[in-house]
Protein backbone atom coordinates (compact mmCIF):
# COMPACT_ATOMS: atom_id res chain seq x y z
CA UNK A 1 0.00 0.00 0.00
CA UNK A 2 1.59 3.27 -1.15
CA UNK A 3 1.34 6.49 0.79
CA UNK A 4 -0.86 9.10 -0.78
CA UNK A 5 0.92 12.30 -1.75
CA UNK A 6 0.03 15.28 0.38
CA UNK A 7 -0.29 18.86 -0.73
CA UNK A 8 2.81 20.93 -0.04
CA UNK A 9 2.60 23.07 3.09
CA UNK A 10 2.14 26.72 2.46
CA UNK A 11 5.06 28.82 3.54
CA UNK A 12 5.17 32.56 4.08
CA UNK A 13 2.25 34.92 3.93
CA UNK A 14 -0.99 33.61 2.42
CA UNK A 15 -1.83 36.89 0.69
CA UNK A 16 -0.02 39.04 -1.81
CA UNK A 17 1.14 42.51 -0.80
CA UNK A 18 -1.83 44.86 -0.59
CA UNK A 19 -4.35 41.99 -0.48
CA UNK A 20 -6.42 41.33 2.64
CA UNK A 21 -8.12 38.18 3.86
CA UNK A 22 -11.01 40.37 4.98
CA UNK A 23 -11.38 43.09 2.37
CA UNK A 24 -14.39 44.70 4.07
CA UNK A 25 -12.47 44.93 7.36
CA UNK A 26 -13.93 44.83 10.85
CA UNK A 27 -17.23 46.55 11.44
CA UNK A 28 -16.83 50.15 12.60
CA UNK A 29 -16.85 50.45 16.37
CA UNK A 30 -16.76 46.71 17.06
CA UNK A 31 -13.44 46.84 18.87
CA UNK A 32 -14.40 49.92 20.83
CA UNK A 33 -17.77 48.88 22.30
CA UNK A 34 -16.31 47.06 25.30
CA UNK A 35 -13.67 49.72 25.87
CA UNK A 36 -16.23 52.52 25.77
CA UNK A 37 -18.55 50.67 28.18
CA UNK A 38 -15.68 49.95 30.55
CA UNK A 39 -14.44 53.54 30.52
CA UNK A 40 -17.97 54.86 31.08
CA UNK A 41 -18.49 52.52 34.06
CA UNK A 42 -15.09 53.42 35.48
CA UNK A 43 -15.82 57.11 35.08
CA UNK A 44 -19.20 56.79 36.82
CA UNK A 45 -17.61 54.89 39.71
CA UNK A 46 -14.79 57.42 39.98
CA UNK A 47 -17.27 60.30 40.08
CA UNK A 48 -18.93 58.70 43.09
CA UNK A 49 -15.99 57.12 44.96
CA UNK A 50 -12.78 58.38 43.35
CA UNK A 51 -11.48 60.88 45.85
CA UNK A 52 -12.20 58.63 48.83
CA UNK A 53 -10.62 55.64 47.04
CA UNK A 54 -7.45 57.63 46.37
CA UNK A 55 -7.27 58.82 49.97
CA UNK A 56 -7.78 55.27 51.27
CA UNK A 57 -5.10 53.94 48.92
CA UNK A 58 -2.65 56.63 50.05
CA UNK A 59 -3.12 55.64 53.70
CA UNK A 60 -3.49 51.86 53.43
CA UNK A 61 -1.23 51.08 50.44
CA UNK A 62 1.28 53.89 50.00
CA UNK A 63 3.49 51.77 47.69
CA UNK A 64 0.60 51.21 45.27
CA UNK A 65 -0.26 54.89 45.56
CA UNK A 66 3.23 55.87 44.43
CA UNK A 67 3.15 53.27 41.62
CA UNK A 68 -0.13 54.74 40.36
CA UNK A 69 1.36 58.24 40.33
CA UNK A 70 4.59 57.01 38.70
CA UNK A 71 2.61 55.28 35.95
CA UNK A 72 1.29 58.69 34.92
CA UNK A 73 4.76 60.20 34.53
CA UNK A 74 6.21 59.83 31.02
CA UNK A 75 8.97 57.23 30.69
CA UNK A 76 11.33 59.77 29.16
CA UNK A 77 11.38 62.57 31.71
CA UNK A 78 14.05 65.23 31.69
CA UNK A 79 14.38 67.66 34.55
CA UNK A 80 15.77 71.15 34.10
CA UNK A 81 17.15 73.53 36.68
CA UNK A 82 16.08 77.15 37.12
CA UNK A 83 18.40 78.16 34.25
CA UNK A 84 16.81 75.67 31.87
CA UNK A 85 19.86 73.39 31.85
CA UNK A 86 19.33 69.62 31.93
CA UNK A 87 19.90 68.07 35.31
CA UNK A 88 19.63 64.64 36.90
CA UNK A 89 16.31 64.00 38.58
CA UNK A 90 16.85 62.35 41.93
CA UNK A 91 13.82 61.90 44.11
CA UNK A 92 13.60 60.36 47.53
CA UNK A 93 10.19 59.67 49.00
CA UNK A 94 9.73 58.81 52.65
CA UNK A 95 6.38 57.70 54.01
CA UNK A 96 5.59 57.94 57.68
CA UNK A 97 2.46 56.21 58.94
CA UNK A 98 0.49 58.34 61.34
CA UNK A 99 -1.44 56.37 63.89
CA UNK A 100 -4.92 57.76 64.28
Amino acid sequence: MAAEPTAPKQRGKPFKAGQSGNPSGRPKGSRNKLSESFIAALYDDFEEHGVQAIQTMRVEKPGDYVKAIASLVPAQFQAVDKNGDATDLNLTVTFVRKDA
